[in-house]
């Protein structure tokens, strides 16, 4: 969500940035930002449990958190109703808010006939998944992918009901999305479109539909970076966003990143308010 910020204290106000670009970006925007959980390796080893990864996240001072449908613990066949009731409270505990799930099934499984029950199947799970932990949580039902460009109509149907049934939003982050209102909405991540040498602000401000996810990513030198080290003109993205109506988080992505705690760090003080 985009929020006005409160005005500053006395003490404060002569703290404001100099510039009216930054000046409009501290009075104005201050979107909620989440961290997804998906590609995170540092500093947290992969054998890890998801449990440490979120209370990593929570000891950051991030308020929310995306998690992976793919990771070992998280995905939906390993989580029974107990295991989700205890993953909902840990959440509480640490007061972290739920923004949605993540489920980056390689495109290409959704047209390999040899994989693509597995691959919806894997899809309707993490849609199950984010209905009921966003029921426990009061949280966000939305589920995170990115879909094929050849994918048929027949599939994309299948996948737009199975989001209606469960009441969860299937995001398709690819571009252009399949996406537009309704159970299969859109989603941008700024890095895959500056990786076609599109410019995300003109981007979401084309969109017939409001987006109904939003990554915080970044690239240059032909691979992801820390947000806002590379191309991506965050507060261009992020008023484009707010003009365009978009109230969501804003879900830091350190997919592929190098340094990922100092990233997650990085990213999380760019975005607090100063």
């Amino acid at each position: 969500m985009v929020e006005a910020s409160p005005p500053p204290s006395p003490a404060r106000a002569t703290q404001l940035p100099a510039t009216w670009p930054e000046c409009y970006n501290w009075c104005v925007f201050t979107p909620r930002t989440s961290l997804s959980l998906a590609g995170i390796t540092e500093p947290v080893a992969t054998a890890a449990s998801p449990r440490a990864l979120i209370e990593w996240a929570a000891t950051l001072g991030y308020k929310a958190v995306h998690l992976d449908a793919a990771l070992p613990g998280i995905r939906p066949r390993e989580l029974d109703r107990s295991a989700r009731r205890d993953l909902a409270s840990l959440l509480r505990r640490l007061q972290l808010d739920f923004s949605g799930v993540d489920l980056w099934v390689p495109p290409a499984h959704f047209l390999d006939p040899a994989q693509q029950d597995r691959a919806v199947s894997a899809v309707v799970g993490a849609l199950e998944l984010a209905s009921e932990l966003a029921r426990l949580l009061s949280g966000t039902p939305i589920l995170s992918t990115a879909l094929p460009d050849k994918i048929t109509s027949g599939l994309l149907d299948s996948l737009r009901a199975a989001a209606d049934l469960h009441g969860c939003t299937l995001a398709d982050h690819a571009w252009p999305s399949h996406g537009s209102e309704g159970p299969l909405a859109i989603g941008v991540d700024p890095a895959e479109l500056l990786a076609a040498r599109l410019d995300p602000a003109a981007e979401v401000s084309r969109l017939a539909a409001i987006p109904a996810a939003a990554r915080l990513s970044d690239y240059a030198n032909a691979g992801r970076v820390t947000p806002g080290k590379g191309q991506l003109d965050v507060l261009a993205y992020q008023v484009a966003l707010a003009t365009k109506g978009y109230r969501g988080f804003t879900v830091v992505d350190l997919r592929r990143v190098r340094n990922q705690a100092d990233a997650a760090k990085q990213v999380l003080e760019a975005s607090s308010p100063r």
